[in-house]
Parts: structure tokens; C-alpha cells; sequence
């Protein structure tokens, strides 16, 4: 019997005699290469939704007395009081009481993420004080695909999740990430702006925007 060379090595005719269809190979390297598809984990809050602005109005709004515009210093509470960080923390639970108020950070993140899904495994690991339901919501109704939600009690746990890339908006979240030896694209963002200038971390590429995220992430780390 002849066999008709292929790029594979393998004849047509000698696949069709060994029962084997093309589209049964085509589906099969699909899903070997879904299988190997890298995690990228996301945040959400200041990442994904911008809860900022939500917060400063609150704030403005006097709805919490130990809180003042200077003491936000962007949503990083390390220099808070205990009572400071636990108002911070029922305005961050307000906020997502309304989720239809909060906006995304970036109108391109959809469309984005879309285009990231084909070749990364997305989850979203988050330490918000949303309820998960609403976050869930949120996320499908601004058209936000990914793979699977994980709630992580601190921010700074986020290190020790397996993934092989994060976005995030926190500094010590990126720094944490950096030291285990993971890449994390940094949002810039008021508060962390400081920090950048002063030291940035091998592994941490700060970024301007979701734009920017996907030109890195289908790029430069692919290719790696």
C-alpha cells in the first residue's frame, strides 16, 4: 500500500486505514494545547472595577467619621488605624451593595480578556468585600470571561496561588508574587505610583493600561 507523505509524517490513506479522522487529530492538539494553556489570575478591585470613585463619594458623604479624603491614600490601608481600616473596610462592602455604580477601569477590559481567554486560562482571585454572587454578577454583565472565581481571605495571599502570571493594582501584592518567582503586570494607579519610582521588583512590568496588558501578555510572555 502507498502512503501519501504528510507534514506529520503520517499518509492520509494510512490514517483513514487505522480508522483515525483528520478532525479527531485537530481536536485532539486542541485540546493538548487547552490543556497547557498558562493561568493568568486577575484581580478585581481597582483592577477590573473601578471602586474608587464609588468610595471617594461615600467618603465625601461623611459616611464614615474616622475617614477622611486625605486618608484614603489611594485604597491602601497600611497606614490606617484599626478603626480607620474597618470603616475602610464596610465602605469597600457599600459600594458593592450597588454594583450597577461601579464602573470598569478600563471600557477596553472586555474585549481584552476576550482576546487573552484564546490563549491563557483566566481566574479571578480576589480579596473583595463584595459579596460573590454580586461579583459574579458584575463580571457577566460587563461581558468578563474566565475559568474559574477564587476568593482569598488577604491580598497578600494571592502569592502562594498557582498561577503563572497576575494583574494587579497592589504594590505588596506584586512584590509578594516577585519573590515567589511569578510575573505580575502592575496597574498604575495613584497609590502605587510612589512605590514604582522608588523600587521595582524583578518580575513586576508596570503597565498603563489594559491595552498595554494585552500587547505583553500576546507578545513578549508568549514567546517565552
Amino acid at each position: 500500500m502507498r502512503y501519501q507523505s504528510t507534514k506529520d509524517g503520517l499518509g492520509l490513506n494510512r490514517c483513514r486505514h487505522a480508522g483515525i479522522r483528520m478532525a479527531d487529530i485537530t481536536r485532539e492538539k486542541a485540546s493538548v494545547k487547552e490543556a497547557h494553556k498558562p493561568i493568568l489570575a486577575v484581580d478585581v478591585d481597582s483592577t477590573l472595577a473601578d471602586i474608587y470613585a464609588p468610595l471617594l463619594s461615600l467618603v465625601k458623604k461623611k459616611r464614615a467619621d474616622a475617614l477622611a479624603e486625605d486618608d484614603l491614600n489611594g485604597l491602601n490601608m497600611d497606614g490606617m488605624s484599626d478603626m480607620q481600616q474597618e470603616q475602610m473596610k464596610q465602605l469597600l462592602g457599600f459600594i458593592w451593595d450597588d454594583p450597577d455604580n461601579i464602573p470598569l477601569v478600563d471600557s477596553d477590559i472586555p474585549k481584552v480578556l476576550k482576546e487573552l481567554h484564546k490563549e491563557y486560562e483566566i481566574h479571578i482571585v480576589t480579596a473583595t468585600m463584595g459579596d460573590e454572587a454580586t461579583v459574579r454578577k458584575w463580571l457577566a454583565d460587563k461581558g468578563i470571561p474566565y475559568d474559574k472565581y477564587v476568593h482569598v481571605k488577604l491580598p497578600t495571599d494571592k502569592k502562594n496561588y498557582n498561577a503563572d502570571i497576575f494583574i494587579d493594582d497592589d504594590y505588596i501584592v506584586a512584590v509578594g508574587v516577585s519573590a515567589k518567582g511569578k510575573r505580575c503586570l502592575l496597574i498604575r494607579q495613584p497609590w502605587n505610583e510612589a512605590l514604582i519610582k522608588l523600587h521595582k521588583p524583578k518580575n513586576v512590568t508596570p503597565i498603563k493600561d489594559w491595552d498595554e496588558a494585552e500587547r505583553i501578555l500576546l507578545t513578549k510572555l508568549l514567546r517565552r
